[in-house]
């Protein structure tokens, strides 16, 4: 998104800086939607979700919070989000200059950042990834796709796969073949664990599913123009909204599965009803963006 629309914008560092204390905002009120569900919680519960410090130190945590230094479980992404792009005006600078060079310094930081997580973990049966170590590793994924969705490197990727299927067949074939793995429950290395943040089979998968996605959509073409397929394509309009309802779902379906025994349909259920309700929420958004813009029309035709 920064690459695709803000570096296109006449001042792209105010846009994205502008965008970052709309993020910041927003993470607030996610905190305001969900801390009176903590008071549901179990002692399990509070400390999965991350809400100890909330409930044991509430002005601290919600310091601490707006210092970008911790946040409870899913209301941590936009954190970390903020955080990537408020460091976004300096890639840019760089990005003017070089493209190459934020790519490559990106990948050399997380390579660096990969090794010294191992060191540190290795080192302890309880250290993680938290802190500068996980920033260090997640930015890959923010400013290389930045500096890729700046050159539009999208729109050859699709031009690409609608001429050529053997790329699908191998991207459902390498999916398919890793869920006959998992089902397997083959022993993986140490520092594959989640403990070890965004390892490299981590990544590859992420980079894996995205491809797989891309050459589906390329290949259902035609399913796009559908009205099922064009109100899914309004979650990407109304993303931070779309994200806001699916944090606040998430935590209240999360309980009501707990407390109606778990099991693999309550589950499902609980996943349809999720994405039933972000869908909701961008037909919503949709519909009330739409007068508006019809609005404007008129007067620019006035």
């Amino acid at each position: 998104m920064v690459g695709l629309v803000y570096l296109a914008r006449p001042q792209p560092i105010l846009a994205v800086l502008k965008r970052a204390a709309t993020l910041w905002l927003y993470n607030f009120a996610l905190l305001a939607a969900v801390f009176p569900l903590a008071f549901l919680m179990s002692a399990i519960e509070l400390d999965f979700w991350r809400f100890n410090d909330l409930v044991n130190d509430p002005l601290n945590a919600i310091v601490r919070m707006g210092a970008l230094q911790q946040a409870p479980r899913l209301l941590d992404i936009l954190l970390l989000y903020v955080t990537l792009m408020l460091i976004a005006p300096l890639a840019i600078v760089i990005h003017a200059r070089s493209p190459r060079v934020v790519i490559a310094a990106s990948a050399t930081i997380y390579v660096v950042a990969q090794i010294l997580t191992i060191k540190r973990i290795d080192g302890s049966p309880t250290a993680t990834d938290d802190g500068i170590l996980k920033l260090l590793s997640w930015q890959v994924i923010f400013f290389v796709p930045m500096a890729l969705g700046a050159r539009r490197l999208h729109l050859a990727l699709f031009r690409w796969l609608e001429t050529h299927r053997t790329p699908l067949v191998l991207f459902v074939f390498l999916f398919l073949a890793g869920a006959l793995l998992k089902t397997w429950e083959a022993p993986a290395p140490e520092w594959l664990t989640p403990r070890y943040g965004l390892h490299l089979l981590r990544l590859g998968h992420a980079i894996l599913v995205l491809m797989l996605y891309t050459a589906l959509l390329t290949a259902a073409r035609r399913l796009l123009h559908t009205p099922p397929a064009r109100m899914l394509a309004t979650i990407g309009r109304h993303s931070l909204d779309c994200f806001a309802a699916g944090v606040l779902a998430t935590y209240v379906l999360a309980l009501t599965w707990d407390r109606a025994g778990g099991g693999h349909l309550v589950y499902y259920l609980s996943v349809l009803t999720a994405v039933t309700l972000t869908a909701l929420v961008a037909w919503w958004r949709e519909s009330a963006r739409k007068p508006r813009h019809r609005h404007r029309a008129t007067d620019n035709r006035t």
